[in-house]
């Protein structure tokens, strides 16, 4: 009986349309528009080749100017072109166009569209304005400075140790200053340095894995946020699976339960095919996004744990929904549809810096956030050459599921009808 009931339930869940249409075409019709807003950056020299970023440098510290207009000269070019953004430059390497003016010459270079952005080389660096700038872009202008920043810091820290040391032994010591070769042996390591970092942030794209820590692009995790929303989108699944087992939801719930069929019986007999169903398509998302050429990381096993444990607490998260609350089925989804976008925005899916946002303000949230500690986990199989705060995810989702698990008996069992 039990197994004619799991080949029935099969059967009635793939022949509503609205389930075909919103559990599977949705889903891979959004990993694609994902896909093309964003993946015009798999080959991001390409790309900024044919447009790149243009910028007025505002001079209020001239050794401040001097020594970011050299670094700028490493990826870009000095003059800002005087044609449509649709031109391509003469380099395969010019990542950036820049202006050095004064306040007042930034200010009518902005306002005839002749540059993107108006920055300001103090100390620390500043953004004043953006122009036509996309959201990209400007994410990624953004992360440039504050690793130029960054990068000048530890520089200046290395140049003062390396003096010291100079300085601490004569015979190393002339003229108490550093040869020439040496200079020169610093500023081409630290050119190839900067190049490869800024490379890697702008590449979601790249198959290196030699490293123990890869590259973690703010693209990425927009990645990792969406994987994980279809993760947890069937999570309106769960809620259907108790409005077909309750007799005051549906009429199809009034039909099953009256049946000589325990309740429980008729959950697992609903709920074990779908789950099934569920988790094969979250794979296949999984493989798509491989297909398209998105790198996730190689830890393909540990991903496929992650994302079926994802899944699952979704549709258990439904269930607990549909039974302990008699509310309208209607509102219950509509919440089924609202929950998964909160707990992926605040995972980073509409804006990257998101979970920092929640977890400074509200970090009990980011514990409870089933598509956050998703997305969590793969960020930490991308980056992390260890698994020990990936199992803490695993271990977290698993407390997810079995308290969900138990919300569902107790609602099921507690659900009684004088009459129906």
């Amino acid at each position: 009986m039990f197994k004619h009931l799991l080949k029935y339930s099969s059967k009635v869940y793939f022949y509503n349309k609205a389930n075909m249409m919103w559990n599977f075409i949705f889903p891979f019709v959004f990993i694609s528009v994902f896909f093309l807003a964003l993946g015009n950056f798999k080959d991001p020299t390409a790309e900024f080749s044919k447009d790149p970023i243009k910028l007025a440098i505002i001079a209020s510290d001239q050794q401040e100017a001097d020594n970011l207009t050299e670094f700028l000269g490493y990826f870009g070019e000095e003059g800002i072109a005087e044609q449509a953004k649709s031109t391509e430059t003469s380099s395969d390497d010019v990542f950036f166009k820049y202006q050095l003016t004064n306040a007042e010459g930034a200010d009518q270079l902005l306002e005839d569209q002749a540059v993107q952005a108006i920055v300001k080389a103090s100390n620390p660096i500043e953004i004043l304005a953006y122009n036509d700038l996309s959201k990209v872009k400007s994410s990624l202008l953004n992360q440039f400075l504050e690793s130029y920043e960054s990068i000048c810091k530890t520089t200046t820290v290395i140049g003062d140790r390396y003096i010291n040391e100079k300085l601490s032994n004569p015979e190393n010591l002339s003229n108490s200053q550093l040869n020439k070769q040496d200079i020169n042996t610093i500023i081409e390591q630290t050119k190839m340095d900067l190049k490869a970092k800024h490379e890697d942030t702008i590449d979601i794209f790249s198959d290196k894995s030699e490293s123990t820590e890869l590259s973690t692009s703010p693209l990425l995790i927009y990645f990792f946020a969406c994987l994980a929303y279809i993760a947890f989108y069937p999570l309106n699944t769960g809620v259907t699976t108790l409005t077909e087992i309750t007799a005051n939801q549906t009429g199809v719930g009034l039909r099953n339960s009256a049946t000589p069929i325990s309740k429980t019986k008729m959950f697992f007999a609903v709920f074990i095919p779908r789950w099934i169903i569920h988790c094969i398509f979250t794979l296949a998302i999984y493989l798509y996004i491989n297909l398209l050429g998105i790198n996730l990381g190689n830890n393909y096993l540990q991903i496929i744990v992650l994302l079926i444990l994802g899944t699952t607490s979704a549709i258990l998260t439904g269930t607990a929904i549909g039974a302990l609350f008699n509310f309208n089925t209607g509102l219950k989804m509509g919440i089924s549809i609202a929950l998964p976008l909160v707990f992926s925005f605040a995972s980073g899916m509409m804006y990257n810096g998101m979970p920092r946002i929640i977890a400074q303000y509200i970090p009990w949230f980011n514990k409870m956030n089933p598509i956050g500690i998703i997305s969590k986990g793969l960020y930490m199989l991308y980056s992390d050459p260890t698994f020990t705060r990936f199992n803490q995810q695993i271990f977290s989702l698993l407390i997810i599921i079995g308290i969900m698990f138990i919300l569902t008996i107790f609602g099921l069992r507690r659900n009684s009808y004088e009459s129906i």
